[in-house]
């Protein structure tokens, strides 16, 4: 690793703060992505590392989930809660027995669900914060009050509720519409239907006789 860190930090024009390797799961075995941590709120799109152009990936992290109470706003280390079932949220011994029902958003699935509306919030921060080359805290603040500022103004808009309402009376008065004119294309239908019927139903019988 420090042949690589020497190696970037000669071609190229930024200053590596820190650098590691990714460890596989359940073992202490290193993977081929390294993760680099520059100094700076600017990334390269790629840098020159033994004459060759090595393109970079911004590194997004996964919410991290305390496996004590399964709550997202702390690690396990410092959790002072008493260990919950990973299935109900409840606290029992033995198998669990109780219908799934996270611990966070109180909707029916598991607390690890990544389904779950408050891992998808944590997520987007997350998100947040490795675009915008901010803290955590600080893409929480700025999360949370773009959130509000969508919120009032939702609610201090009521022109979007009266552009539902005509977009709806529009979308039934065309469906009238299309179904008075498809009765008269049926109508037209059979009664040309009855005629040809009724036409070579005479011929018919004119050839029998």
């Amino acid at each position: 690793m420090e042949e690589i860190a020497e190696e970037i930090l000669g071609e190229n024009d930024i200053d590596v703060g820190e650098m590691r390797r990714f460890l596989k799961q359940n073992s202490v075995k290193g993977t081929s992505p390294v993760l680099i941590t520059v100094l700076g709120t600017s990334i390269p799109d790629a840098i020159k590392i033994w004459f060759i152009n090595q393109k970079i990936h911004h590194f997004i992290d996964r919410p991290r989930q305390c496996t004590k109470c399964y709550s997202f706003a702390h690690a396990s280390r410092i959790c002072d809660k008493t260990n919950v079932c990973f299935l109900c949220s409840e606290e029992h011994v033995g198998p669990c027995q109780g219908p799934e029902k996270c611990i966070n958003c109180k909707e029916p699935h598991n607390p690890k669900s990544n389904s779950c509306l408050v891992y998808i919030e944590e997520k987007m921060i997350l998100e947040l914060k490795c675009w915008n080359h901010i803290t955590t805290s600080e893409a929480q603040r700025v999360f949370h009050l773009q959130n509000m500022k969508y919120s009032e103004a939702v609610k201090s808009s009521p022109a979007s509720v009266e552009l539902q309402d005509t977009v709806n009376l529009k979308f039934e008065a065309l469906l009238q519409s299309l179904n008075e004119k498809f009765e008269c294309l049926l109508q037209s239908v059979n009664k040309k239907f009855e005629k040809q019927t009724a036409i070579f139903a005479e011929m018919f019988h004119k050839t029998i006789e």
